[in-house]
């Protein structure tokens, strides 16, 4: 099941663990996508921002998706795609103004091409922003695990997400 995928001059490798026939090389296409999200979030915030001459010094992303995985294996009637999907945005910034910080929100939601296609498919998409004058890294893979009751990482472990 592992395969290299080729787009412009990149090439990455994608796999499935083993318990479902992979070799647990790399990360699953559903864990690109994910990735791709938080990803491209980050890019429209930032270009969001600047158009809003919203200053900010650290972004943090990390997000959550549960896949009901009977669906990839045919094993019952049920979408094999996300079934909800938590994304913590972290800010860093000194600006202290709700509207603004509404203005940012609003856009991105609007115009990040990723949240509105998993929008779109149906998935219950919860998206939580905290804006603050310092992020602490590892704050958006903690909030998001706290909020789905799972137990945070010490921020020295921290490994997945997004930055920028």
């Amino acid at each position: 099941m592992r395969t290299t995928v080729e787009i412009r001059d990149f090439s990455f490798d994608i796999d499935e663990p083993v318990a479902v026939g992979g070799t647990n090389s790399a990360p699953t296409p559903m864990e690109f996508i994910a990735c791709a999200l938080n990803g491209c979030v980050s890019v429209v915030v930032e270009q969001v921002a600047k158009e809003l001459q919203i200053g900010f010094t650290a972004l943090e992303t990390y997000s959550i998706a549960t896949q009901d995985t009977r669906g990839f294996a045919g094993t019952a009637e049920v979408s094999p795609f996300f079934h909800s999907y938590r994304l913590e945005i972290h800010v860093e910034t000194l600006l202290d103004d709700p509207a603004a910080q509404q203005e940012l929100t609003k856009q991105v939601h609007r115009r990040c091409p990723a949240i509105n296609l998993v929008k779109s498919a149906g998935v219950n998409l919860d998206i939580n922003w905290v804006f603050a004058a310092q992020v602490v890294p590892g704050s958006a893979e903690n909030a998001c695990n706290i909020a789905l009751g799972y137990t945070p990482r010490a921020a020295a472990s921290v490994a997945a997400g997004a930055s920028a």
